[in-house]
């Protein structure tokens, strides 16, 4: 199951809740009969409605049919199973796909492994884990990220000046 967005707050009496996109398809939301939310398990929701405002999604599920219960559901994360993520271009990727990726420098170095990613407005930000556990940031960006292979599991920088001390 992978995360496409975070139930925030309820939105009216009428059981409808405010959530915010976690993912680069918010048009996405439109296609989606049926997000889940994980408790101790995966709970299926069934869409009634889904409307957009700014960067926001405004959901009303089926059975949630007030303001009580769509305050149950805040902070939740919402998922989708694999099948229906959408394809990507050649030089995309889920983080999914990327998160574990072992990093090396063009001349073959081992710096570390992929830990997390961070979102900010001009790019996201790889944060890498060396094996001391230092952490390392790298700006995704095609200038320092060179080469992914997903079936070998490694990432491929350029070492600028500066980036790993």
């Amino acid at each position: 199951m992978y995360i496409v967005g975070k139930l925030l707050k309820p939105q009216g009496i009428k059981g409808e809740i405010k959530a915010e996109v976690i993912t680069s398809f918010p048009e996405h939301f439109k296609q989606l009969k049926i997000l889940f939310v994980k408790n101790v398990e995966y709970v299926q929701l069934m869409v009634e409605s889904v409307r957009f405002r700014n960067d926001l999604v405004y959901l009303k599920f089926a059975g949630i049919d007030n303001r009580d219960d769509a305050e149950k559901l805040r902070n939740n994360y919402l998922y989708i199973p694999e099948n229906e993520l959408l394809p990507l271009k050649d030089d995309e990727f889920y983080y999914h796909q990327l998160i574990g990726l072992k990093v090396f420098s063009e001349r073959d170095v081992y710096i570390g492994r992929l830990k997390e990613i961070e979102n900010y407005s001009a790019n996201d930000v790889f944060i890498v884990e060396s094996d001391t556990g230092e952490i390392i940031l790298l700006p995704a960006i095609k200038k320092i990220i060179k080469n992914v292979d997903l079936k070998a599991r490694k990432m491929t920088i350029e070492v600028i000046e500066g980036l790993l001390n």
